[in-house]
């Protein structure tokens, strides 16, 4: 596995549409999406069918025993779905913020071995329980913000773990940044990989958005797949 990609953002930021541009951007290496949304929007626009079994129900159904790791193996292989070629998702449906230890420990064991069997997987979401989870060494967080967001900016939810967190302003058209997010910027607290403008049509944007999230790829600090453009 090449990385984890955290992306987080508030409603309305254009983070799933990020989401899905960046498993694009890594093809034709495996990619799992992991939608840890609550609107599950990813899981919406991949698999509009709607996967039957999410983790959460997982979880749910089964955490009373501990089943064997050869069990749990099977389990986790049959959670994803096919959503491109060499790309699957997995649902996270509704699953607590905090579990019993057995669950907590199928969970882990699970997961931790389900995501080495991909280049990278990208988180669509913040869940606490997945970040506590997931390997923290491959881990990076992206952020997206929108003008909008701007007054209200903060690090917040202890995602600055590890490396320095990415941010990525999308919808920008030259707003002043607030002091806060420049405090952050000039005392290296965040990275801002790019501007993503506001395209003034869905056209200009189907012509232009991929060039420029391209070269915002390049300041991401993504161990790239050989074969990813």
């Amino acid at each position: 596995m090449k990385a984890i990609i955290e992306v987080t953002g508030q409603p309305g930021s254009g983070k799933t549409c990020v989401v899905i541009s960046l498993g694009e951007e890594l093809t034709p290496a495996s990619v799992l999406y992991i939608d840890a949304s609550p609107d599950q929007q990813l899981t919406e626009a991949l698999a509009p069918t709607s996967p039957e079994f999410t983790l959460g129900r997982l979880v749910s159904e089964h955490s009373a025993a501990a089943p064997s790791r050869e069990a749990v193996d099977w389990v986790f292989q049959d959670l994803t779905v096919p959503v491109g070629e060499e790309q699957e998702l997995l649902a996270v449906g509704d699953l607590p913020l905090t579990l019993a230890e057995i669950p907590l420990q199928k969970l882990q064991y699970g997961l931790t071995r389900l995501v080495q069997n991909y280049d990278y997987v990208i988180l669509d979401g913040y869940h606490p329980l997945l970040h506590g989870v997931l390997p923290e060494e491959s881990m990076q967080s992206l952020a997206i913000v929108t003008p909008q967001d701007f007054s209200g900016w903060h690090l917040g939810n202890g995602r600055a773990f590890v490396r320095t967190p990415a941010l990525l302003l999308n919808q920008y058209n030259n707003e002043a940044l607030p002091a806060s997010l420049e405090e952050a910027l000039q005392a290296q607290q965040i990275q801002l990989i790019g501007k993503l403008p506001h395209y003034p049509s869905e056209e200009e944007r189907a012509r232009q958005f991929s060039t420029a999230f391209g070269d915002c790829l390049l300041r991401l600090n993504i161990p790239l797949h050989p074969h990813a453009h």
